[in-house]
C-alpha cells in the first residue's frame, strides 16, 4: 500500500525541500511546477523567498540592515526576513556590548545573533523581577 499526497509543496531554491519548510515525510510531495501546488503556506513562503538578501553572516553592514529593521523596513538576513522587535532586541544587545564583543555578535550567524539577544534580555528581566 502507497501512502497519498495530502499536499504538494513548491520547491525551495534556499534549502532542499518545501519552500513552506514541510517535512519530506511520505504524505508529501514538493514540486517545481506552481499550478501542481496545494499546500496553503507555500504562495507566501514563495514570495518571500523571492525577497533577495539584504546582508549575509559576516557581513559588514549586518548591524546597520538590523537598525533599517528595527525602523520598521522590511529587510532580509540570511534569507529570513527580520522584524522590528527582533531587531531592536539584537540592537540593544549590541549596542551594550563592548568592542571585542561587538565583532563577534557582528559575526554570527542571524540565528544565533537572535538567540543570543533574546537569552540575554530574558535573563536581565528576570533577574530584575526578583
Amino acid at each position: 500500500m502507497t501512502a497519498k499526497a495530502t499536499s504538494t509543496h513548491g520547491r525551495s531554491a534556499r534549502h532542499s525541500g518545501a519552500v513552506c519548510g514541510a517535512d519530506d515525510g511520505p504524505g508529501t510531495r514538493v514540486t517545481d511546477e506552481p499550478s501542481l501546488v496545494t499546500c496553503p503556506d507555500c504562495p507566501d513562503a514563495a514570495e518571500t523567498e523571492l525577497i533577495p538578501d539584504d546582508a549575509s553572516t559576516g557581513d559588514p553592514h549586518v548591524m546597520q540592515t538590523l537598525r533599517e529593521a528595527a525602523a520598521g523596513h522590511t529587510r532580509k538576513i540570511d534569507g529570513v526576513v527580520v522584524d522590528a522587535t527582533t531587531a531592536s532586541a539584537i540592537l540593544a544587545v549590541y549596542d551594550a556590548a563592548t568592542p571585542k564583543t561587538k565583532a563577534k555578535i557582528a559575526g554570527l550567524p542571524l540565528t544565533l545573533m537572535v538567540s543570543l539577544a533574546w537569552n540575554i534580555l530574558n535573563a536581565e528581566r528576570d533577574g530584575a523581577a526578583r
